[in-house]
């Protein structure tokens, strides 16, 4: 599991630094990553550990057994 929570933050940061540059605005940071749905148990684990603020599905994306997840992360976090 450990190893997982590793890869999906990395994820996430990969994702920031690729929509916002090096220059992180101030306060909560919305992302949206595309990872398998049996991943979702991380992003719990993520949240529970304070890395993420939330986490929700876009229920409008579905490719296969890949969904789309909205990501808030607090700026400070990273």
């Amino acid at each position: 599991m450990e190893k997982f929570c590793r890869d999906i933050w990395r994820t996430i940061e990969d994702t920031i630094f690729e929509q916002h540059g090096c220059l992180l605005p101030a306060g909560d940071i919305t992302v949206d990553v595309i990872l398998h749905w049996n991943k979702e148990e991380v992003l719990g684990s993520l949240k529970r550990r304070g890395k993420i603020a939330s986490w929700v599905q876009d229920r409008e994306f579905e490719d296969g057994n890949m969904r789309r997840y909205k990501i808030i992360v607090d700026s400070e976090k990273i």
